[in-house]
């Protein structure tokens, strides 16, 4: 389907079955319209944890935490990231960064396993207070994603965030 006008952005959440969830969106078609928004540069898209996840080009299970699915051999393939989850689960209050808009972030992290880059074409976008990179965007800053959830609770990163989206469509900032 034709989406006129396209989403000024789509949000990726969590979700409890990764690779459940990402078959359901390419089964339904919803990856495709995703992939489509993204290649067009209209739309900006943003993954959250296991959204976070989906945005890469592999998932892999091979302890079958979430899913008696091992691999995800497809992603959206927005982001080069691979994700592989492990029976250690992070757990843990964080404060970081989001690197573009300078704008302090707090949240909690609860995922198994880790990401990493497969090139270098991606770029920190959320770095914890730790150091370490909890987050990668696309080098347009379009598409990102993190592990951060409550992201959008900071009301100075939600500002930036949705005057971003104003000024695409060529509105002012408030």
């Amino acid at each position: 389907r034709d989406l006129d006008p396209p989403p000024d952005a789509v949000l990726i959440p969590g979700s409890k079955n990764v690779m459940g969830d990402l078959a359901h969106l390419f089964h339904s078609g919803l990856a495709r319209e995703i992939q489509e928004l993204a290649s067009r540069s209209l739309t900006l898209v943003v993954g959250v944890c296991g959204g976070f996840q989906m945005l890469g080009h592999r998932v892999a299970d091979p302890h079958g935490l979430e899913s008696p699915d091992r691999e995800a051999r497809v992603g959206l393939g927005l982001l080069p990231l691979e994700t592989e989850l492990s029976r250690a689960k992070t757990l843990s209050q964080s404060s970081a960064l989001h690197l573009e808009s300078g704008c302090s972030l707090k949240g909690y992290e609860i995922h198994h396993g880790s990401t990493r880059l497969t090139r270098e074409e991606a770029t920190p976008a959320v770095r914890s207070e730790s150091g370490e990179v909890i987050g990668y965007s696309d080098p347009s800053g379009r598409i990102w994603g993190t592990y951060l959830h409550g992201v959008f609770d900071a009301d100075t990163f939600r500002r930036w965030f949705l005057d971003r989206l104003r000024e695409s469509k060529g509105l002012s900032p408030l």
